[in-house]
C-alpha cells in the first residue's frame, strides 16, 4: 500500500514537472507548440535541398524525406534529452528545495517532454510527405514501437550516466555539445552505413544511435534492408547504460543538490 502511495505520488511529481517543462518551453513563444515542427523542418529541409541538389538517392528505393526524418527523430530525441539531463539541475535549483521532487523526477520529465515532441513532429512531417506525394511502407509495427521504447530509455540512460558525471568533473559541461556535433556526423542522420565500406561501417555501427537509425529506416520501408543491425546490442548497451546511469545519479544526487 505504501508502494502504491508513493508511486502515485512520484506519477504527480512528474506529470507537474512534464506540465511545467512543455510551459517553459513553448509557452513563452507566439508560436507556442508549432517552433517544435518548424525547428525540425528547418534542419530536414537544409539537409533534404542538399542531398538533391547532390543527386544523393537513399538505398533500396527509400525516399529521401523519410530517409532523412527516420534519421532526425532518433537523433533528437538522443541530443536533446542529453542536453536537458546536462541542465536540469542548474535550469531548477528552487523547485528541487520540495523533497518530492528529486533530479531524475526533472530527468524524466524532460526526457518524455523531448519524445513526445519529437513524435508528434515526425508524424506531422510524415503526413505532409504523404500528401505531398512520398510513399510510407511501413512493414514492421512492433519493430516501431520497439525503437520508441528503447531511443528515449538509451537517451535517457546516457543523459543521466553524463549528467552524472558532469557533477564530479564540471568540465564535462563544456566538452559534452562539442561530442555530440563529432557524434551527429557518426551517426547516420543522412547517410547510410552501407556507402562506407565494410571495415568502416563494422567500425561506425559500434554507435547504437546509428544502429538505431538503420532499424527504424528498416521498420518503415519494406524494401530498406539493414543487414548488421544487432538488436541483442542495442537492448545489452541500452540497459548497460541504464542501470549505470541510475546508479551513478543516485551516487552524487546530494552534491548535485547543493
Amino acid at each position: 500500500m505504501a508502494v502504491a502511495s508513493a508511486t502515485t505520488t512520484q506519477g504527480r511529481v512528474i506529470w507537474a514537472l512534464i506540465l511545467r517543462e512543455v510551459h517553459t518551453l513553448y509557452g513563452t513563444t507566439k508560436l507556442g507548440y508549432l517552433w517544435a515542427l518548424l525547428q525540425t523542418a528547418f534542419g530536414l529541409g537544409v539537409f533534404w535541398t542538399i542531398r538533391e541538389f547532390a543527386g544523393f538517392r537513399p538505398p533500396h528505393g527509400m525516399t529521401v524525406p523519410i530517409f532523412l526524418l527516420a534519421g532526425f527523430m532518433v537523433w533528437n530525441i538522443f541530443s536533446d534529452t542529453i542536453n536537458k539531463c546536462l541542465s536540469a539541475v542548474d535550469g531548477n535549483k528552487a523547485i528541487l528545495t520540495f523533497p518530492q521532487v528529486t533530479p531524475l523526477d526533472l530527468m524524466v520529465s524532460r526526457t518524455m517532454v523531448i519524445t513526445a515532441t519529437q513524435i508528434v513532429v515526425t508524424i506531422l512531417l510524415a503526413g505532409i510527405a504523404v500528401m505531398a506525394g512520398y510513399e510510407i511502407q511501413i512493414g514492421d509495427w512492433p519493430s516501431v514501437l520497439a525503437i520508441l521504447l528503447l531511443a528515449p530509455l538509451w537517451a535517457f540512460g546516457a543523459g543521466t550516466l553524463i549528467a552524472s558525471l558532469a557533477v564530479l568533473w564540471p568540465a564535462l559541461e563544456m566538452l559534452v555539445p562539442i561530442m555530440l556535433r563529432i557524434l551527429f556526423f557518426m551517426s547516420g542522420v543522412f547517410f547510410s552505413a552501407k556507402v562506407f565500406s565494410k571495415k568502416i561501417g563494422d567500425f561506425l555501427l559500434w554507435n547504437p544511435i546509428l544502429q538505431l537509425i538503420e532499424w527504424f529506416r528498416q521498420a518503415l520501408s519494406s524494401s530498406y534492408v539493414a543487414p548488421d543491425l544487432n538488436i541483442p546490442y542495442l537492448v545489452g548497451i541500452t540497459s548497460c547504460t541504464l542501470c549505470a546511469g541510475l546508479l551513478l545519479e543516485r551516487y552524487v544526487r546530494r552534491r548535485a543538490e547543493t
